[in-house]
């Protein structure tokens, strides 16, 4: 793993939010944009088990999972950056590390959750890219952060 954790802490920054106050990171932290990047992934993932959760004890026919389909470097995602930092980093992702997948495998995988009947009735599921930069979607087991109820 490469820089900041994702961690939600106590939910301080909620905490202040709701009683008007001030606040940058869920955790209470100082703004950190990698961090909130993550944090903002794990919220996902926890929202994930908590709607799947509540589907199936409503016996809902409807069936939610998650994906990540890795490092799409080509996809707007470093729209803000600096031009030259966004050439050199996908040149070295692409080319050198071997670890980006492309818009087009982004979407196939969408497609797959969509309509595989792989996934037919399966619910609460973490796919993902793996090994990275391969275009291969896998079941996995999200990090222990994102199994946190």
């Amino acid at each position: 793993r490469v820089g900041s954790k994702a961690t939600l802490g106590d939910l301080e920054g909620l905490r202040a939010a709701v009683d008007g106050r001030a606040w940058d990171m869920v955790d209470g932290g100082a703004y950190d944009p990698d961090k909130a990047y993550k944090d903002s992934k794990l919220c996902n993932m926890l929202f994930l088990r908590e709607l799947d959760l509540r589907l199936v004890e409503k016996r809902s026919p409807v069936t939610v999972n998650a994906f990540s389909p890795g490092l799409i470097t080509r996809s707007g995602l470093f729209r803000s950056q600096q031009k030259l930092f966004t050439s050199v980093f996908d040149f070295i992702a692409t080319n050198v590390a071997h670890v980006t997948e492309t818009p087009e495998y982004g979407g196939g995988c969408i497609d797959y959750l969509i309509q595989s009947p792989d996934l037919e009735g399966r619910h609460g599921l973490f796919l993902s890219d793996y090994p990275p930069g391969k275009h291969t979607l896998v079941e996995r087991e999200p990090s222990p952060e994102a199994q946190d109820d």
